[in-house]
């Protein structure tokens, strides 16, 4: 009887205080992963790219949101990613030329956004998506003391403890490796229009699709996982490359091969599934919006704009910077507007192919470039590349000039597009390029020097001579990337 009783008393609470019981449970905050790739450009089969097979990501964008007009800061990785993870953009926090030499600690008041999420109780990680989180990650940042993270795997976590994590791929960074389940035949790929027609630029391009197809396996083990843990409807996935595709006028450039990026955002019942959104968004508001959504604030104001949610802010401009990129000292800095676009080369002087000893050593089409140009043959537009020196503005409708071969700069009927951009661009600067540490002659040396024990290195590695031709160079393409094929 006293059991029947018992029952009787509990079960009208649990008809009249169900709501009650409801608001009262605590709300699980949301787990974060990063999904960070080295080099990859927009080349995915959700993103239109009929020669390549991208199973994970298509699935990835089919179960969230897939950003089109997506851009990072810097076209290099160690200058990108410490943007990203500061929510800065580089030359605030002296953090643009490539590995900086001279490194100093974060301006004040600055912190990076894994501070905050280790204050609110998360775990913090940072994986090597290649080795499956067996190893840590990609630490690739310009400021002192480097990020003390938790672990390399979320699985190490605290029972119930939510989670920041890093998963970093490697691929399609060089050196690219075969994709043995989905080879891709070089004869029949379709190299992007800003290069010319080659067959060691499509053997290399087919190679560099195969690498993509290895990041796309990657992705997929971590899905799986999420989905296997029980971790799938509660974790926000950001899904991105660190800068544009590793290729010759594109990485460590401002054209839009060397900052267009891919991004897909899932979160369920959060983001829209299946949605293509053509927004401008900027790198850097990858940390914003990552914060924003997570509850959680900094204590200065981050560059980024939030692009997912009720805080939503609309980007008008997407901003570029280079510094030095090992023996390549160069200063660029490039705005657009998703339309028209503007780089402003401020050391002009400076021609296109200056040496780069890491691009000499690991990119075929620095060598075919030489090659061609030397026996007259590199036609136009291509050949513009080999020129002594560069305009100091470049301006180019992205509309009808997709690949930025024809400068408008002296086009009278794109002047007030070009005076707009160059106003808004030379305005931001003067805030924006404020901490930037400008590198001594003795510096820009230590990064030469550096650079060119690589590729010294890198060509004994390769069988060559130390310093050789570019024919001999050449040679050695044809017949690792010709013939293996």
């Amino acid at each position: 009887m006293k059991k029947v009783i018992k029952l009787i008393w509990v079960l009208p609470i649990l008809i009249f205080g169900c709501k009650e019981v409801k608001e009262e449970k605590p709300i699980t905050p949301p787990n974060v992963i990063w999904i960070n790739a080295d080099d990859l450009g927009r080349e995915l089969a959700c993103y239109g790219n009929p020669d390549i097979k991208t199973p994970n990501l298509d699935q990835l964008a089919q179960q969230g949101t897939l950003y089109t007009n997506a851009y990072a800061n810097a076209p290099i990785c160690s200058s990108s990613r410490s943007s990203q993870i500061a929510g800065m953009y580089p030359t605030t926090i002296n953090c643009l030329d490539h590995r900086t030499i001279n490194m100093t600690e974060l301006p004040d008041g600055i912190k990076p956004i894994t501070d905050y999420f280790k204050e609110a109780g998360y775990f913090i990680a940072n994986g090597s998506g290649k080795d499956y989180l067996k190893k840590g990650g990609k630490k690739d940042y310009n400021f002192v003391p480097s990020i003390k993270y938790d672990g390399k795997d979320w699985s190490e976590r605290a029972e119930g403890q939510p989670f920041f994590a890093q998963v970093q791929i490697k691929y399609p960074h060089r050196v690219f490796e075969k994709h043995e389940k989905n080879p891709i035949n070089p004869q029949t790929v379709t190299l992007p229009g800003c290069y010319p027609d080659h067959p060691v630029l499509k053997a290399d391009w087919a190679m560099y699709l195969e690498s993509v197809q290895k990041c796309d396996d990657i992705v997929g083990w971590v899905m799986k996982r999420l989905e296997d843990e029980g971790l799938a409807e509660n974790t926000i996935v950001f899904f991105f490359g660190d800068h544009g595709r590793p290729h010759l006028r594109d990485k460590q450039f401002l054209y839009e091969g060397g900052l267009q990026i891919p991004l897909i955002v899932r979160w369920p019942n959060q983001v829209d599934a299946n949605k293509i959104d053509d927004r401008l968004v900027s790198l850097v508001d990858v940390a914003a919006t990552t914060m924003k959504i997570s509850g959680l604030e900094t204590h200065h104001k981050l560059h980024g704009k939030v692009f997912i949610g009720n805080a939503q802010e609309k980007r008008d401009y997407v901003l570029g910077f280079r510094g030095r990129a090992g023996d390549a000292a160069d200063a660029i800095r490039s705005i657009t507007d998703g339309r028209y676009k503007l780089i402003w080369n401020q050391e002009p002087e400076r021609p296109w192919m200056q040496l780069s000893s890491y691009k000499r050593s690991e990119y075929p089409a620095f060598t075919v470039y030489r090659v061609l140009h030397k026996n007259g043959e590199l036609k136009a537009p291509y050949n513009q590349f080999m020129a002594d020196s560069r305009p100091k503005f470049e301006f180019f409708d992205l509309e009808t000039d997709p690949h930025e071969f024809n400068n408008l700069v002296s086009n009278r009927d794109y002047q007030e597009h070009f005076n707009r951009l160059k106003s808004v661009l030379q305005n931001n600067l003067k805030e924006y390029d404020k901490n930037q540490i400008p590198e001594s002659e003795e510096t820009i040396q230590k990064g030469k020097n550096g650079s060119q024990k690589y590729f010294k290195t890198k060509m004994k590695k390769l069988g060559l001579p130390e310093a050789p031709s570019d024919e001999e160079l050449l040679l050695y393409w044809n017949k690792t990337l010709i013939k293996a094929n």
